[in-house]
């Protein structure tokens, strides 16, 4: 059983490892929202799919806490119930909200759990069940110890996305806000678009976004796009992007090795975003602006956008730092781990008591 919903950032990362999990013939059953993308997702790519209620926690109201609070309670009786069903041998949730209930009856019931993590700021619900999980893969180094099992794997990211390869014409720009979009960025790629006009830019601008952005657009080389599920198709057009810094966005430009300048989203929970966008910094693979300093956006794109050498230099890094084979290796850990865990408790059954061992 797989557990993901919410943002893309992470159902995709678990939509690719059960691609990988149902290349090697285990059966794959996903629990998320009902009419969330996760259920979207899943069936469109012909996983059998149940629904959970779910809302999130951190960060809401008092009364948003307590609803919240309320359905975990019932998708938690929910799940029980569901895993009586299906009998898993195994459960994988990629974090956040929608998958808490799932973990919660995973470790009621004994049911070996893995966990996802995309960010350099492990998320809330993974800190909470990482001490009982089998094993947690993370995507990068965490900037605090991390409980548990756990090894740095990289991101499990889609073989579309792994095996794009860019054909960059040294002009193109993509502006990437995340799955829902960010306005602070899509204003100003109107705002690069409209001062540079040599260049081509393209804004991933989320579906809310998508009429506002192109009812102010004032130059014929800006393309708004509402949303993709195959984010490769732009990649490949990029000369060099402007992201914000969600976790598996950013797997997915160092596969690529697609230069960013990387505008963390300011009130993302624990800072995340920011401790994101500081790695990548560090190794050299992208360059971070905060939100506050937007105005000098469009002056630092024609600075990088006129140094090839400084993107080859960038390009080089995060070739070096990617590890575009994630899903495949946690699919085949994963997996070996449960036929170990089946083994031992054929073991056991097959071993004769004590008692009949005296008879």
């Amino acid at each position: 059983m797989i557990g993901a919903g919410g943002t893309g950032g992470h159902v995709y990362p678990a939509l690719a490892l059960g691609l990988e999990m149902r290349e090697l013939g285990l059966d794959v059953v996903w629990v998320g929202r009902e009419a969330g993308l996760e259920q979207q997702v899943a069936v469109e790519h012909g996983f059998a799919f149940e629904p959970l209620a779910a809302a999130g926690f951190f960060g809401r109201s008092l009364v948003a806490k307590v609803a919240a609070t309320a359905l975990l309670g019932r998708g938690l009786f929910r799940t029980l119930a569901l895993m009586r069903r299906v009998a898993p041998i195994g459960v994988v949730a990629s974090g956040g909200f929608a998958s808490a209930a799932l973990l919660a009856a995973a470790w009621v019931t004994g049911v070996p759990f893995f966990l996802l993590e995309q960010n350099c700021v492990p998320g809330r619900v993974t800190r909470c069940f990482a001490p009982g999980a089998k094993e947690s893969f993370l995507a990068f180094p965490t900037t605090r110890p991390f409980p548990g099992s756990h090894v740095v794997t990289g991101s499990p990211l889609r073989r579309a996305v792994v095996q794009t390869r860019r054909q960059d014409d040294g002009r193109t720009v993509l502006f990437i806000g995340g799955s829902q979009g960010a306005q602070a960025l899509n204003l100003a790629a109107i705002d690069t678009a409209a001062a540079l006009t040599n260049l081509r830019v393209i804004i991933l601008t989320g579906r809310a976004d998508y009429d506002f952005v192109r009812a102010r657009i004032r130059s014929r080389n800006c393309e708004p796009v509402p949303f993709t599920s195959h984010p490769e198709e732009l990649y490949r057009q990029a000369t060099m992007a402007v992201s914000r810094a969600g976790g598996m966005v950013l797997s997915e430009l160092l596969a690529l090795a697609l230069p960013a300048i990387l505008v963390p989203f300011p009130y993302a929970t624990d800072r995340h975003q920011q401790a994101n966008a500081e790695y990548l910094e560090s190794l050299g693979a992208a360059l971070v602006l905060e939100q506050n300093r937007l105005s000098g956006l469009t002056s630092l794109i024609r600075t990088l956008m006129d140094d090839k050498l400084r993107r080859s230099r960038m390009e080089a890094a995060a070739r070096a730092a990617a590890q575009p084979e994630a899903a495949r290796a946690i699919a085949r850990r994963v997996a070996e781990k449960l036929r170990n865990d089946q083994r031992a408790m054929l073991s056991r059954k097959r071993q004769p008591s004590t008692a009949d061992r005296e008879c």
